[in-house]
């Protein structure tokens, strides 16, 4: 990370700040808010290490990096899998699946016509994505290779490599989400892999990931915080969705957005505004203002 690009001076009782993309800095017509945007400014300048953390791949974040404008130190990227330096793209930390796990992964989509895609580091593979061919959703597959920033490759066949993917992922119909869920996880339980399941209202369809066993954001928040020698305790987290989950129930103040699933909302300490209406602002004004005190950390 840059030696200028740490806040010089906290000010707030947390020196880190979590945030989620979609659904949470974003609003629902994927726009970064003007009071959103000044209230990063004004947390960065109190002296709070603002932290990304997305689903999203460090390329796919960069259109949000660009327009937030501050000189960020690194972030949490692909649901935690990743920790990079958001200026020079040096990868801090990656907790990738294992070549046996990615190959049966691989081999149970297909068989059953998935196309599947998967997400490497760019520094090792020169590209982002793999598409395997496959036959189910092949439309929608092409549609997100129309918009996506991020480079892939085609592959009609599946060729494990030296290193392997951060993330495998699927597209599936709201028709046959359940079952197709059921099915992944009756073959592979949660000591073998960690499995999502994230709606995209735009498209109206299902993704679904699966990452290796301990890959979740606040396992990349645990690696980046011990790099900046952050305590837990002073960290605050904001999210909406089932991947937002462990950061939280985890952190020193964890916030659900009020557009928020009912389990986010359950495990909050807090509950801010929705994403339409500057939830994030709302809660940085709050945490500026002195109205939330970290917890005492655990003996």
């Amino acid at each position: 990370m840059s030696s200028n690009s740490a806040p010089s001076r906290t000010c707030s009782p947390f020196a880190l700040i979590a945030i989620d993309l979609d659904g949470t800095l974003l609003t629902s017509r994927n726009e970064l808010s003007a009071a959103n945007r000044a209230a990063l400014r004004r947390a960065h300048e109190a002296g709070m290490h603002i932290c990304l953390c997305t689903g999203r791949s460090l390329v796919e974040s960069q259109s949000v990096i660009q327009q937030i404008g501050l000189d960020l130190s690194a972030g949490v990227f692909v649901f935690g899998a990743m920790v990079a330096d958001v200026a020079s793209g040096e990868v801090l930390f990656r907790n990738a699946m294992t070549p046996e796990l990615a190959d049966r992964l691989v081999a149970f989509l297909r068989s059953r016509g998935h196309c599947v895609l998967a997400l490497y580091d760019p520094s090792q593979n020169g590209c982002d994505y793999v598409l395997i061919e496959g036959t189910r959703n092949r439309d929608a597959y092409e549609k997100w290779l129309e918009i996506t920033p991020a480079r892939a490759e085609r592959w009609p066949e599946w060729h494990p490599r030296d290193y392997t993917p951060l993330r495998i992922g699927i597209i599936e119909n709201p028709d046959h989400i359940e079952e197709t869920l059921r099915e992944i996880r009756a073959a592979f339980p949660e000591d073998q892999a960690k499995i999502n399941s994230i709606y995209a209202p735009n498209y109206r369809l299902h993704v679904v990931e699966c990452f290796a066993p301990m890959v979740n954001k606040w396992y990349g928040i645990t690696q980046l915080a011990g790099r900046l020698g952050i305590p837990l305790e002073r960290v605050a987290a904001v999210g909406d969705d089932v991947n937002d989950l462990e950061m939280i129930a985890n952190a020193g103040l964890g916030v659900a957005m009020g557009n928020a699933i009912p389990a986010i909302k359950a495990v909050a300490r807090w509950q801010t505004e929705t994403n339409d209406n500057d939830g994030v602002a709302v809660l940085i004004d709050r945490i500026l203002a002195g109205d939330f005190a970290p917890p005492q950390p655990k003996p």
